[in-house]
């Protein structure tokens, strides 16, 4: 099963995560989109492209209303070109991004024909963008499309990308039953059997002092996007992403300073020793998911603590889950 690094952009630092997730074992690594908040990911994918080999790369992840979807496209394609073809796509409604700025994510139907509308202009089509047909004129046919992954957690959003996007990044905890709930809703929407099911989680390990609290800073403002599925199917951690709901705040966004305001966050994570996270994580393998994101610390974690974090995780559970 591949394994994926979501992490933050990080100015002179992001080619040296990359070049360690790479030596790490890592398949791909994905960087979040979010202006005003975190540095601009498609900028330090491109030195991510320079100085891998073998490591795939893309957002998870970005939006189509900060930036028009031909930009976003055009970007991707560039990126695709670069890296001979290891580009990926992620793409969502819109949460941190937008909000900071004043707007509202887009709607589940939206966000389905941004993913058809950027689907067809990766693969060298001219779809109707804004009522316009449109292109990009310098691709490279030769080349091969960037993939389009979706990214979600409620169920209209995860039918949208079902049938528009080429993937689906899965974002809605760690209850394997919940997952295979959403699996089986994916899999009942598209009869494609190339789409692929990417599950993103939050995995913190323990050492002598005890649990990883680093990860607390992303848990909460993951949890929350997940509030109303998991309460519509009354799932065990529904309360603890209700209570992130409540508590989250934009200048905290994924930093340290989130902990603390959510009793009982680490529910909604992966949390434990090497061979804890391990099992765990080999027991979501078994949902039906195809490829797994692991997010590893907060946005303000040490870069030294995260690349120690990146090894571990790459060199010790990675190879269990093949």
């Amino acid at each position: 099963m591949r394994l994926w690094l979501n992490t933050f952009p990080r100015i002179g630092e992001t080619a040296d995560i990359a070049r360690v997730a790479e030596d790490a074992g890592f398949f791909g690594v994905l960087l979040t989109d979010s202006q005003c908040l975190a540095p601009d990911p498609f900028v330090e994918l491109g030195a991510v492209a320079r100085v891998t080999d073998r490591l795939h790369l893309g957002t998870c992840t970005t939006n189509v209303l900060t930036r028009h979807v031909s930009v976003v496209a055009n970007l991707a394609a560039t990126l695709q070109a670069d890296s001979s073809g290891r580009m990926h796509l992620g793409v969502a409604r819109g949460d941190s991004a937008v909000r900071k700025v004043g707007l509202d994510p887009a709607t589940p139907e939206q966000f389905g024909q941004a993913l058809s509308e950027l689907r067809g202009l990766l693969a060298g089509a001219t779809p109707s963008v804004s009522a316009t047909d449109s292109s990009l004129q310098w691709l490279d046919p030769s080349t091969s499309a960037t993939p389009v992954l979706g990214v979600a957690s409620g169920p209209r959003s995860i039918t949208a990308a079902a049938r528009h996007a080429d993937g689906l990044i899965l974002q809605v905890g760690t209850d394997p039953e919940v997952i295979r709930h959403f699996v089986e809703l994916i899999r009942t929407t598209t009869p494609r059997p190339d789409f692929r099911i990417l599950l993103y989680v939050i995995v913190g390990l323990s050492d002598d002092r005890g649990p990883d609290s680093t990860v607390l800073g992303v848990t909460p403002l993951l949890a929350r996007m997940a509030a109303e599925p998991l309460r519509d199917l009354g799932a065990q951690q529904a309360p603890v992403a209700e209570a992130a709901a409540q508590s989250y705040s934009l200048a905290t966004h994924g930093l340290s300073a989130a902990q603390g305001a959510v009793d009982g966050a680490l529910e909604y994570a992966i949390t434990g020793t090497v061979d804890e996270c391990a099992d765990q994580l080999v027991a979501l393998s078994g949902t039906g998911c195809d490829e797994l994101v692991v997010i590893l610390g907060s946005m303000d974690t040490p870069t030294s603590q995260l690349l120690d974090l990146i090894r571990t995780v790459g060199t010790s559970i990675g190879p269990r889950l093949t």
